[in-house]
């Protein structure tokens, strides 16, 4: 800092320098003198004995820049905070580098500083190919703290944290994400010995420069899930508990029953799959609705996912729900568990109407003896057949004989299917990309019908963009535009239909953020303009 000041007309300055010593060692140090030129001749201070002893146990040091009562982080030294002139570094920190597949990873992006930086901005997110992202929420104005690291003092802030849950097994890597920065840099000035010309040496006129900085890429090694999979295994890496209501035991027949089924605990509930239901056969069962509560704190990625199923029983009787089960891989434990629950108990009342007897036009009681007796002798002649008619000749003789194999090969082919839902995640998402995208398009149609624009683009945003993850299967969360052209590119997409999808991307981001009313006409055209270009990609992919 410097100040000056004019007495009886005549003029002096100062200037300090402050410096902040940690001491590592007790004992005795001197400070050397310090020199310094003025007006061609050499200064010098008077050296500096200081006494160093054992730090009490009940005082504490207040921290520079720190919380009240802290103890100050010991100095360490970095090698990743070297050979950058501009004083500003980005780095990738993860809590852990080896995991199981899908037990997630809590990646942090910091910036370490040595300057004062006024703005910064993302430029470029990482391509988390291969893995599902959880995003944490910071808080707006980034929290700092400053730690001596390689000897000098830097102020570092949390800018982006996001768990990060590896769907293959093997060495998979993250790549870098880059920042641009609008740094303060001290001016570049010649040597000089007029005092007045050092003034202008202040912080107060240093120059802003735009910088880029880019994290370094991490590794992460993910182990396979051990080879002892417990049946109906479909991939959950976590602590799960389960739980099963109904919302009536008794009930009549053709009437609804509510079957909800909760997990809870911690871990990937984007992508966990509903316990296998074990309903009995009279029971007509409709899709579930299903609802996610996810708690993104503390390092953790917590909450519930619950499945809501409308069944309703056919016939009378007494009934059981069996006992559900949701297998997972605990990472600590290093083994696999089961979350379960108790079988539900049903009585089915017959209700008002009569119940349909399944295959047939008849009732229950439609089923009676006619009599006891020798049936009516018919008095009408037979009809005659050639003798040499072959029935195993006839069209629909070989028609019985080819059903049998047809029927054998649709049930592998379903089995097949469906063992394939269950194990490759990637095949599951891409099957399910269309209709995710169309009810995202639903919701996005009320809020058309509300006229209410804002809304409306986001929604048909998260269409656009879920649809492309799940037939990727990347996280929607890291996707860039470059990274989606060049994705599509590799995947053999025609020009024109990425550049009509990537325009529907464009048009929303820049219709979210709009000052101007939306119109109503506008937004219908682009409706139907997205939902053709999710057409068009579904036919490419």
């Amino acid at each position: 800092s410097q100040s000056f000041q004019f007495i009886n007309g005549r003029m002096s300055s100062s200037t300090t320098i402050h410096h902040t010593f940690l001491a590592q060692a007790v004992g005795s140090f001197e400070i050397g003198p310090v020199e310094v030129e003025v007006n061609g001749e050499i200064v010098r201070s008077k050296p500096i004995r200081i006494e160093i002893v054992q730090a009490s146990g009940g005082a504490t040091p207040q921290p520079q820049g720190g919380q009240p009562g802290a103890t100050p982080a010991q100095p360490r030294h970095d090698p990743a905070l070297q050979g950058n002139d501009t004083g500003v570094f980005l780095k990738a920190e993860l809590d852990r580098q080896r995991v199981y597949q899908n037990e997630p990873v809590i990646i942090s992006y910091k910036i370490y500083t040595l300057r004062s930086i006024s703005s910064y901005s993302l430029s470029k997110l990482p391509n988390f190919a291969g893995f599902w992202v959880e995003n944490f929420e910071l808080p707006r104005q980034p929290q700092t703290r400053q730690e001596v690291i390689n000897g000098q003092r830097y102020l570092i802030a949390e800018i982006k944290r996001s768990a990060v849950f590896p769907q293959s097994a093997g060495m998979q890597s993250l790549e870098p994400m880059t920042i641009e920065c609008e740094v303060q840099m001290p001016a570049q000035r010649r040597r000089s010995r007029d005092i007045f010309e050092s003034f202008f040496d202040d912080p107060f006129f240093a120059r802003t420069a735009r910088v880029s900085v880019s994290s370094k890429p991490v590794q992460i090694e993910v182990l396979p899930w051990p080879n002892n999979k417990p049946a109906n295994f479909d991939g959950a890496v976590g602590h799960y508990s389960l739980k099963a209501t109904v919302d009536r035991r008794e009930v009549k027949t053709n009437e609804a029953i509510t079957l909800k089924v909760t997990a809870s605990g911690q871990g990937n509930f984007k992508t966990l799959s509903a316990p296998r239901l074990n309903l009995p056969s009279d029971f007509e069962v409709y899709d579930p609705k299903v609802a996610e509560d996810i708690n993104r704190a503390n390092n953790q990625i917590s909450g519930s996912k619950t499945w809501e199923y409308v069944m309703v029983p056919r016939f009378p009787g007494n009934f059981e729900i069996s006992g559900l089960a949701l297998p997972y891989f605990d990472p600590r434990a290093k083994e696999y568990r089961v979350a379960s629950t108790a079988p539900i108990a049903l009585s089915i009342l017959k209700g008002a109407g009569e119940v349909a007897l399944a295959g047939s036009g008849r009732t229950k009681e439609d089923v009676k003896l006619l009599g006891q007796d020798v049936r009516f002798i018919a008095l009408s002649d037979l009809p005659f057949q050639e003798i040499d008619r072959r029935n195993y000749a006839q069209p629909w003789f070989m028609t019985l004989l080819v059903l049998p194999v047809l029927g054998l090969a649709g049930a592998l082919f379903y089995q097949r299917h469906q063992e394939k839902l269950s194990t490759n995640v990637a095949y599951a998402r891409s099957r399910k990309a269309t209709r995710a995208a169309n009810l995202q398009l639903q919701t996005a149609k009320k809020f058309l019908q509300n006229n209410d624009g804002k809304q409306f683009y986001a929604e048909v945003q998260r269409a656009l963009m879920g649809f492309l993850g799940n037939k990727l299967n990347v996280a929607e969360a890291g996707l860039v535009t470059e990274d989606i052209q060049k994705l599509l590119e590799d995947k053999k997409v025609a020009p024109a239909v990425v550049a009509a999808y990537l325009n529907c991307l464009h048009t929303c981001d820049f219709q979210r953020f709009a000052p101007s009313q939306s119109n109503g006409v506008e937004m219908k055209q682009f409706y139907d303009q997205a939902q053709s270009a999710i057409e068009q990609m579904e036919e490419a992919l």
